[in-house]
């Protein structure tokens, strides 16, 4: 999608000194890498990369929000962004967010005060798998209907894929295809950062709000997937999907980059239950296993270790996915299988090329939709611990544009704007 009229992230040296008034020292660099894709480099605290992105991408954060409250009212109609804030002021959500995840606290709190928002609001549209599941309880679009004409097969939001190898010698690749909402297709925003305590992590997102993948400060590929069967599962209960005593799933979209190995991965989805959605995340360590693990309905993690994996949106353990429908999900059950299938063929072979190849192919290409569609597709090349990335949004395969993006030193592009931020 060329669209001239997609904003571009501001490349002055005057809003990357506002970006970080307030704070002593840091560091940062801007790359706008297309019309649709941006790359913020950002050195120091979580709260100054919260407050840094605000300033540098302000007018993408506010149009996208505008766009997402469309996009709600479209799926159930008078579900609206305010509405899901007031719910999770009620229910504590932020506060109990700053509780289980301080680093992700701070980072949206420095959103909010640089946006002059509420922590609620920004959370309602980052926490945004919440809001499928509220849209599919009352009768809207979620992730069981079937085919409609003005949209992909089937009009869900859950149709991501992932698939990763590793051959234990310090070789290693994966793919995931993020598959979401339309207006997701432009204000995507890669987040470079290196924190405090000089960890290095990529996170991709959708106007900084929504984290879907990267690199681990431990330089391994993180591929994240949906549980739309979880979550269908508490519904089919009459269960809550937000509570006072729930742990929002921003903790899990913003800690799981902090982890250094599969261990602390899965600390992390042991430490707290009662999420308010259900992931699964693919880890591929390079001198190691791939590793799955997934937070599953019932307070139960999931987590397994092989030299490849493959997800879909649904949970890979047990034997209840048997009983899902063909169209449930974006044909999750399809996607799994024919994954699975080029994985058993070609895991340990593969090429780049065709990686990429697959990749863009039916069933895990959904090319574009009024509503939805395949957002990303990226391609991790894992060499030790060093990750490069090549991210394709419009067309999927080999020679197709990709932005390269990687977790270690490189030079700063002509096309970036550099810059040291102080007092």
């Amino acid at each position: 999608m060329n669209n001239k009229n997609v904003r571009t992230l501001k490349q002055t040296l005057c809003s990357a000194f506002l970006a970080i008034g307030m704070v002593a020292s840091a560091s940062a660099a801007l790359i706008q890498h297309t019309d649709q894709m941006a790359e913020v480099r950002f050195s120091g605290t979580a709260y100054e990369l919260g407050q840094h992105v605000a300033t540098v991408a302000g007018d993408q954060i506010r149009e996208a929000m505008d766009d997402y409250a469309g996009t709600l009212d479209t799926m159930l109609p008078g579900l609206h962004v305010m509405a899901l804030a007031k719910g999770m002021e009620g229910n504590r959500v932020y506060p109990r967010l700053k509780e289980v995840s301080p680093d992700g606290a701070a980072y949206i709190q420095g959103m909010a005060d640089t946006l002059n928002l509420p922590e609620s609001l920004l959370l309602s549209v980052a926490m945004s798998d919440e809001a499928i599941l509220e849209s599919q309880a009352n009768g809207g679009m979620g992730f069981l209907q079937a085919s409609k004409p003005d949209t992909h097969d089937p009009a869900a939001p859950a149709k991501c894929t992932t698939f990763g190898y590793s051959d234990g010698q310090g070789y290693g690749w994966g793919m995931a295809n993020f598959d979401y909402m339309g207006i997701n297709y432009s204000n995507l925003i890669v987040l470079n950062y290196t924190d405090e305590n000089g960890d290095r992590r990529i996170i991709q997102t959708w106007a900084g709000l929504i984290p879907y993948g990267g690199v681990t400060a431990g330089g391994q590929p993180l591929l994240m997937n949906t549980l739309a069967d979880q979550g269908t599962i508490r519904q089919d209960k009459g269960e809550a999907i937000i509570s006072e005593q729930s742990t929002p799933s921003f903790y899990l979209s913003w800690d799981a980059y902090g982890a250094k190995n599969a261990g602390e991965l899965q600390t992390l989805f042991n430490q707290h239950n009662h999420y308010t959605a259900y992931f699964s995340y693919t880890l591929i360590d390079a001198q190691g296993n791939v590793s799955n693990i997934e937070n599953a309905y019932g307070d139960k993690v999931n987590m397994s270790g092989a030299g490849w994996q493959a997800h879909a949106n649904h949970s890979i353990y047990g034997d209840a996915w048997q009983t899902l429908g063909p169209d449930f999900a974006a044909h999750t059950l399809e996607r799994q299988q024919a994954t699975e299938a080029f994985m058993e063929n070609h895991a340990d072979s593969a090429s780049k090329t065709q990686v990429q190849d697959f990749a863009g192919q039916k069933p895990l290409w959904k090319g574009r939709g009024k509503m939805m569609g395949t957002v990303t597709a990226t391609y991790f090349s894992v060499k030790g611990k060093q990750v490069d990335m090549y991210i394709q949004t419009d067309a999927v395969g080999g020679g197709q544009h990709e932005v390269h993006i990687r977790n270690y030193d490189q030079p700063v592009s002509s096309a970036a704007t550099p810059v040291t931020l102080s007092h």
